[in-house]
């Protein structure tokens, strides 16, 4: 239970009951459930969210809080792949902080940082709001864009399992399923080249 008064708290985790109709799992591109990726909450500047340039967009996003999918869930009792719970009070958002009226996005990567991973999930979670008079609290739950189509990088997906330890073996999940970003059309067009490059060898062999 958090304890900070007037203080932002970014709540990094999509642990809401531990039972298939109340959790939105995060999930591979493969359908696997996300073990040891990253789950960043934070916020854009620069020329922001770049869907055709994924470095872009990562070097222009600012990490505010940050945890692992995979990693322990005090409420689950236990570690899982699909599920984070981390939850991280900050100093408070007052005028004339910056981070103010600015749009909190959560970003998913398939591995330990964003500039490592080869498939992502981004979606806007919350406009920042100031602590005063009372705290603000931002979720990472994925349920928030698959239900509000607020998503930018990933798709809606499903998994069926005992996810948590807690359910039957065929619960069903909602899940936000990382996808790979669309490549840049000069990267399309030289990887088309390369790809007609070889077949030309090829019959000329």
């Amino acid at each position: 239970m958090a304890s900070n008064s007037n203080a932002a708290i970014y709540a990094v985790q999509n642990v809401q009951t531990g039972y298939a109709y109340g959790d939105g799992l995060f999930q591979n591109a493969d359908n696997s459930l996300l073990d040891g990726g990253i789950v960043a909450m934070g916020v854009f500047g620069g020329t922001g969210f770049q869907e055709l340039d994924i470095t872009t967009t990562i070097s222009n996003f600012e990490i505010l809080a940050s945890a692992f999918a995979g990693s322990n869930s005090t409420t689950l009792g236990g570690s899982f792949p699909g599920y984070v719970q981390s939850v991280f009070d900050t100093a408070n958002i007052v005028s004339p902080n910056n981070l103010l009226g600015k749009d909190l996005y959560v970003f998913i990567g398939n591995a330990s940082t964003l500039a490592g991973s080869t498939t992502f999930g981004l979606f806007k979670t919350a406009t920042i709001q100031a602590d005063f008079p009372n705290e603000q609290t931002y979720l990472a739950n994925p349920f928030s864009a698959i239900n509000a189509s607020g998503l930018l990088l990933g798709e809606a997906g499903t998994y069926t399992g005992n996810a948590s330890g807690l359910e039957a073996p065929n619960a069903v999940f909602t899940t936000l399923k990382l996808a790979a970003p669309i490549p840049e059309p000069s990267a399309a067009i030289l990887g088309g080249l390369g790809a007609l490059a070889a077949c030309v060898r090829r019959r000329r062999n």
